[in-house]
């Protein structure tokens, strides 16, 4: 049964902390129907290498005696970043949301602004909900799901009409988590190991967020060749990497093979190594951020192109 609209005296009465906090009810903005009230914006000046942000209010009342307090940042121009805090106390939950500066959401640097949405528990401690980061074009969105050994869900979307041309080890170049780029019918998508507790798990991807923002603003800003010589053993890594399905397979059918040849030489040490190479092989590809692909994975090499955007449907490996 849905809980019955905000009463005048509900508004009054759920509003009066934020009231001698320096925060109006926007009565036109507020939907008493929906039991939320919304707060008239304040502004935060541009400052830290950060531009001006708008922020907003929302108070949302169940009716069941829980609230949740949700803080939206807008930029002047960028990502929007959202706070959430859910309790029974709005007293509570504005101080909970005003610990968290509005700063602390946001990341910037040369062609590059991340915004991090959080939701902050009773302790005061951030959970990271999602994040969005802006380069140079392309519009890089993180989400993760509050479940243990789920990993982040990565898209990378080019403005409208934008070329851009991309190679799959793009992001995969900064480590073992990393899975490769795969195309969609609007940009790419991959994904991001995350270890350990939830609280780990924010702290990794928060920082992640920001790696990735920072690796795309460095590569998109020179030519494509650029990232070949920058990152030559690590595309080699990656291709290594993309190999173990298929050197597993090729690691079984080869100790079949010699099994009768080796283990004619009895107590040979050779012949133990061989044998467990194939279970060695199996357990590391339980170890990949992405379902194992059996493939010969293309060779990376460098681009002669002058940019990454480019009119040809050709993309390089």
């Amino acid at each position: 049964m849905a809980a019955p609209p905000l009463t005048h005296h509900e508004i009054l009465e759920l509003a009066a902390p934020f009231a001698r906090r320096g925060r109006h009810v926007d009565l036109s903005a507020s939907n008493r129907i929906d039991r939320r009230i919304l707060f008239k914006p304040i502004e935060h000046p541009a400052g830290m290498g950060l531009p001006g942000l708008r922020e907003s209010l929302e108070l949302h009342s169940h009716g069941t005696g829980t609230c949740v307090l949700t803080r939206v940042l807008s930029p002047n121009s960028g990502p929007q970043a959202r706070l959430l805090a859910m309790g029974s106390r709005p007293d509570g939950l504005l101080a909970r949301i005003e610990s968290v500066a509005p700063r602390q959401q946001f990341g910037a640097g040369s062609g590059y602004l991340v915004s991090r949405s959080y939701e902050v528990d009773s302790a005061g401690g951030l959970l990271l909900t999602g994040a969005v980061a802006q380069v140079d074009g392309l519009r890089v969105t993180m989400t993760m799901a509050a479940v243990r050994g789920s990993a982040a869900e990565i898209t990378l979307v080019p403005m409208p009409a934008d070329a851009l041309e991309l190679p799959e080890d793009l992001l995969a170049v900064l480590g073992w988590d990393w899975a490769r780029l795969i195309r969609t019918q609007e940009g790419w998508r991959t994904k991001l190991r995350l270890r350990g507790n939830l609280e780990k798990r924010s702290r990794k991807a928060s920082s992640a967020i920001d790696r990735v923002a920072e690796h795309l603003a460095e590569v998109l800003a020179e030519p494509p060749g650029r990232f070949h010589d920058r990152w030559t053993l690590a595309r080699w890594g990656v291709v290594l990497r993309r190999a173990i399905p298929m050197l597993t397979f090729v690691a079984l059918v080869a100790t079949v093979i010699f099994m009768p040849h080796i283990a004619a030489a009895e107590g040979s040490e050779l012949w133990m190594l061989l044998f467990q190479v194939p279970t060695a092989l199996i357990a590391l590809s339980f170890c990949l951020q992405e379902l194992p692909t059996y493939e010969i994975p293309p060779l990376p090499r460098r681009s002669a192109e002058p940019g990454w955007r480019r009119s040809s449907e050709r993309i390089f490996g």
